[in-house]
């Protein structure tokens, strides 16, 4: 794991119904478990209304993106530079890429982005079993183990809270049971599991 390099990243969008627009993307380069040079974040224009319920999220209205965003094509093109062939990680990697990224790409004729990686949140599941906080949603968990506030519920704070939840609860984890290697971690977080206490 140690000099592997690979992408966090994390999106806003327009909600659970597709079609789902990115209204904000953000992303961190990593070498092994720690960051590496700046971040990538982009608000997006799509010119479509944001539902409230979104906005009462995270925060972002059709007019804040009308004035502050690119258009999605520009964004994307940056993020292909920004990630090169990296594997991508997310936090709910089946939401953001096969939900969000992979929809919104083909909408927008975009080349393919990275390769995919694994699932953080999977990873976080099966070695938090049974989780001590009650659930393994990232915000619980920053409470949790006291981690710093990142600014909930925008991507780049999100995937500040990712990596500081990796490298101080997962990452000591892992290595305990000998998850030391990019292979092994990707093998473990997609492994058939079956937690040990349902969360109500």
């Amino acid at each position: 794991m140690k000099n592997t390099e690979w992408v966090i990243l994390d999106t806003e969008t327009t909600g659970f119904s597709a079609p789902i627009f990115v209204v904000e993307l953000a992303a961190q380069k990593m070498k092994g478990w720690e960051p590496e040079g700046p971040p990538f974040k982009s608000l997006l224009n799509h010119g479509t209304d944001i539902p409230p319920e979104a906005a009462r999220v995270h925060g972002y209205t059709r007019e804040i993106l009308e004035r502050d965003g690119d258009p999605p094509e520009d964004v994307y093109a940056a993020f292909a530079r920004y990630v090169g062939n990296r594997p991508l990680v997310a936090y709910n990697l089946p939401y953001d890429l096969d939900k969000v990224l992979l929809p919104e790409r083909g909408r927008l004729g975009v080349p393919p982005i990275g390769t995919e990686g694994f699932c953080a949140l999977a990873l976080t599941q099966r070695l938090l079993d049974p989780v001590p906080a009650g659930n393994c949603k990232l915000q619980t968990l920053r409470q949790f183990y006291h981690l710093p506030e990142r600014g909930a519920h925008t991507a780049l704070g999100d995937v500040e809270t990712v990596i500081d939840l990796l490298n101080k609860v997962i990452r000591p984890l892992a290595e305990k049971r000998g998850l030391n290697s990019w292979d092994k971690i990707s093998a473990f977080s997609t492994q058939a599991w079956y937690p040990r206490r349902i969360a109500f």
